[in-house]
């Protein structure tokens, strides 16, 4: 079973990088990667803002559709939010509303990043996978409140992406 990964590794998916290549390898043998359900969501909703902003970048709706097409493929297995990862989700966001620290944009941008975060850290949790990301404070902090919520169970393990 594949690590999952996050936005922060996600978002530099684009078609000829080198980790489109790294992904089109790892299916080829396959090993698809795994993108949580909230990370898609992620992704698409940066990809659509910055094709439709003040001054529309064709590019980015391009690469907008090649993600979803991507998504859809035998290349990418993507871990849903259901039900256990939703309660998960649910009971960790009751935990800690808000998020520590410091984070870019707006307050409520911040909180937003929180709960998807939150919900990213569940699927990778609920489905027995390990975690990669560049965000390893916040996901750290999760971890800890995963296990805290649910004494006795085994951690989440959160990887530093490449």
């Amino acid at each position: 079973m594949s690590d999952v990964w996050d936005t922060t590794l996600a978002a530099r998916l684009y078609p000829g990088s080198e980790i489109e290549r790294a992904v089109s390898d790892r299916a080829a043998g396959g090993d698809p990667v795994a993108l949580s359900a909230p990370t898609v969501h992620e992704v698409v909703r940066g990809l659509s803002l910055r094709a439709a902003g003040a001054d529309p970048d064709h590019r980015f709706a391009n690469a907008r559709v090649w993600f979803e097409r991507l998504v859809h493929s035998d290349m990418v297995d993507v871990i849903p939010l259901d039900a256990d990862a939703a309660v998960v989700a649910g009971r960790i966001r009751a935990r800690e509303p808000h998020p520590g620290g410091r984070r870019e944009g707006s307050k409520a941008e911040a909180r937003v990043s929180w709960v998807l975060d939150i919900q990213i850290a569940a699927c990778a949790w609920v489905a027995g996978r390990t975690l990669v990301t560049a965000n390893q404070r916040d996901f750290t902090r999760i971890a800890t409140l995963i296990i805290e919520q649910f004494p006795g169970a085994d951690s989440l393990e959160v990887r530093t992406s490449p």
